[in-house]
């Protein structure tokens, strides 16, 4: 064993074999330096040895049946050790924020907001024929020279402004505004497409063919396609919104008493290529579940599959909690099914015990939202 300060490092083994004094012997025989030993059970026991002993070590534990794992460390040369591995990594975050600081000199992406006849496509082109295009520095944007550019290229241009925002050049463009467009369309009426009660009306084009409070079907009348005096009507393409509360029942059984399926925060992955309909996997889980739910995530080149482990855990909440937490995943479910303007207004929820560790929960919503099919019909 050579004497150097930089071979002064010890490492604490914790050993597991069938005899340890066998062992402690054999080091002592190979003149092979052990102190502090001690025993932790009847075949456990940890040992500090010179770090310059440790692959001979764990070669005679191999040879033994014995398993050996380090649990611990000391002496300068693992001192020395720790201070590079944070000398580097100061010097990582060093250099990465001044990388940072670097790319935040520079415009990478380039928002263009306008309204109805002008082309963001066309005003990127054009950015791009005088030289501004994602990767250019800030200092060598004229944001007046480019505004100014801009208005020269196009003519539906009313105004604009270019800022920058972070790395992102952005270009808010104002039109000018062109004379308004003869609505097309076809002549008919506006009819429900589902059932509900009617809340509002805001009719554009025709006149309403009902009222605030009335319930409708699908299939009547709310919008109809006709404008002026009754003695002298004329028809008109109908246009409008009738927002009406509409009704929807969900259900679903919740546990009060025993156990259930949870997500134990366990998970693991499949990754793989899919060529020809023949499966290259990249990486393969290792953990078998019992049972988990199973999400694939398709991407361009590689499949994911994730497994996500459950475990049977005893119900702790309190029976309103439950109930509670079963009308929010109903609702979250429903809304996935609803349009955008739609909004949940009301909601009227029933229980029933279906055994002495079940509950089944119902709830109607009410719903508001517009009803007007979108394509009107003849009569």
């Amino acid at each position: 064993m050579s004497g150097g300060v930089f071979d002064s490092g010890k490492v604490i083994v914790e050993i597991n074999i069938l005899k340890p004094e066998r062992l402690l012997n054999i080091l002592w025989n190979e003149n092979i330096r052990v102190v502090n030993v001690k025993r932790i059970d009847a075949a456990t026991i940890r040992i500090v040895i010179e770090f310059s002993d440790y692959e001979e070590v764990m070669k005679l534990i191999k040879k033994l049946n014995g398993k050996g794992k380090v649990i611990g460390s000391k002496g300068i040369l693992f001192f020395v050790g720790k201070l590079k591995s944070k000398f580097f990594l100061s010097i990582g975050g060093g250099l990465f924020v001044i990388l940072l600081l670097y790319i935040s000199t520079f415009v990478w992406s380039i928002e263009i907001v306008t309204k109805q006849n002008v082309s963001p496509y066309e005003v990127r082109q054009q950015l791009y024929s005088i030289g501004i295009k994602p990767g250019i520095s800030k200092k060598e944007i004229d944001f007046k020279e480019v505004e100014k550019q801009l208005e020269n290229m196009n003519s539906d241009i009313l105004w604009l402004r270019a800022r920058v925002e972070g790395s992102t050049l952005k270009i808010l463009i104002e039109e000018k505004v062109n004379p308004p467009e003869i609505k097309e369309g076809k002549y008919g009426n506006l009819v429900a497409k589902m059932d509900g009660e009617i809340s509002r009306i805001y009719t554009f084009s025709g006149r309403s063919a009902v009222h605030q409070g009335e319930y409708v079907h699908a299939g009547d009348i709310i919008i109809e396609g006709i404008n002026g005096k009754e003695e002298e009507p004329y028809e008109v393409i109908p246009d409008g919104v009738v927002m009406a509360n509409t009704f929807y029942e969900k259900n679903m059984v919740a546990k009060i008493n025993g156990s259930e399926l949870k997500r134990s925060g366990e998970k693991d992955s499949d990754i793989y290529l899919n060529i020809s309909g023949k499966k290259i996997y990249i990486k393969k889980a290792i953990k078998d579940f019992k049972d988990y739910d199973k999400i694939e995530e398709s991407g361009k080149i590689f499949t994911k599959v994730n497994y996500y482990e459950k475990k049977e855990v005893v119900v702790e909440l309190t029976k309103e909690e439950i109930i509670n937490n079963s009308v929010k995943e109903l609702e979250e479910s429903l809304y996935n099914n609803l349009t955008r303007e739609a909004k949940i207004v009301d909601r009227i929820i029933t229980t029933k015990e279906d055994s002495s560790e079940d509950i089944i929960v119902n709830v109607v919503f009410i719903v508001e939202q517009n009803i007007v099919n979108s394509e009107p019909i003849d009569y």
